[in-house]
């Protein structure tokens, strides 16, 4: 009875997410309009080699979700081929940045591991979400060593206050997400309407941060990776600023690239389409970069991330057509 209203509500959901994208990219391009100019010649003297290079990292930052996954899978005894899973983080990936669908990448790799090795559905998606976890830990690591070597000079005193004011909060956040029956959470979340149907993910989550509690060698390597992918972000756009010939340092992608990551997983538009470009170049302004390059270099990281979102798509179809041939046999 009450399936129709929710599918509405999602596609709703949906549609303004898409709507927001167009917008925040449109908002983006009129406010840059006189720096639209400048492109042309930058891509003119644009160091292919060094892009490459970038896109190559990219990608490498994109696939490490793989191990880190087959690590969290195999703590349960669940074994799947790693080359596999490689596939189905593109798939995902293609889900999450270019379909108009209410199943979201995380989704779809957990529908994808039941329908072909039988993995139930909740224990799969939940190892997902620790790794995704795992990786915000990481992010928030990254920014406050950023913090600690200074990179908040080259913020205005406002961004500053706003993100000494937003650290404490994530931080706590995340503590009582680890830890909620510590904090009595599960009550609290019962006692408030809006809250009820948050009050069991928390739940599951914690208890599957449980299962992993006696698992610290597994924990270790799954975080591992998360640096690790990380990292290849970071020289992913230190070389797409090279290939600019944009002067920053290496350590400033250490506060850029996570803060940027953070904003543009806040589900307000589609595949982080529009708010992602947006804090690239608001943040790339604030390090000293003109705003032509700013623009140039968050579009072409934009076409980097439909390059690969299109490689998944090119996945999808091969494994689709794959499966359809396999019932008919």
């Amino acid at each position: 009875m009450n399936r129709k209203p929710k599918n509405i509500r999602r596609y709703v959901s949906v549609i303004i997410r898409i709507i927001a994208s167009i917008g925040l990219f449109a908002v983006l391009i009129i406010v840059n309009l006189k720096n639209l100019k400048s492109i042309p010649e930058l891509l003119k003297s644009l160091n292919i080699g060094f892009v490459l290079i970038g896109i190559l990292f990219y990608f490498f930052g994109i696939a490490l979700e793989s191990p880190r996954w087959h690590s969290l899978l195999t703590a349960h005894k669940i074994f799947v081929p790693q080359a596999y899973l490689l596939g189905s983080v593109l798939i995902g990936f293609f889900y999450s940045t270019l379909l108009p669908t209410t199943v979201g990448g995380d989704a779809y790799r957990g529908i994808d591991m039941h329908r072909t090795f039988k993995i139930p559905v909740n224990e799969n998606v939940l190892a997902i979400y620790l790794g995704r976890f795992l990786g915000i830990i990481s992010g928030i690591m990254f920014l406050i060593i950023s913090f600690c070597l200074g990179m908040y000079k080259h913020l205005n005193k406002s961004l500053v206050v706003g993100f000494l004011i937003i650290f404490p909060i994530v931080i706590f956040i995340i503590v009582i997400t680890v830890i909620p029956k510590k904090f009595k959470i599960d009550i609290l979340f019962g006692k408030i309407k809006f809250l009820k149907r948050f009050s069991r993910s928390i739940l599951e989550f914690s208890n599957i941060l449980d299962s992993y509690k006696h698992k610290g060698k597994v924990l270790i390597i799954s975080f591992a990776y998360s640096i690790l992918g990380n990292f290849c972000t970071f020289i992913s756009f230190y070389f797409i600023s090279l290939a600019l010939k944009i002067k920053i340092s290496f350590l400033s992608y250490l506060f850029i690239v996570p803060t940027t990551w953070t904003i543009s997983n806040i589900p307000v538009t589609l595949g982080g389409i529009g708010i992602r470009e947006s804090t690239l170049v608001l943040l790339l302004k604030e390090f000293g970069v003109s705003a032509g390059s700013a623009l140039t270099f968050s579009l072409i990281v934009l076409i980097i991330n439909i390059l690969i979102a299109i490689s998944g798509g090119l996945i999808y179809i091969i494994r689709n057509t794959a499966y359809k041939h396999k019932k008919e046999i």
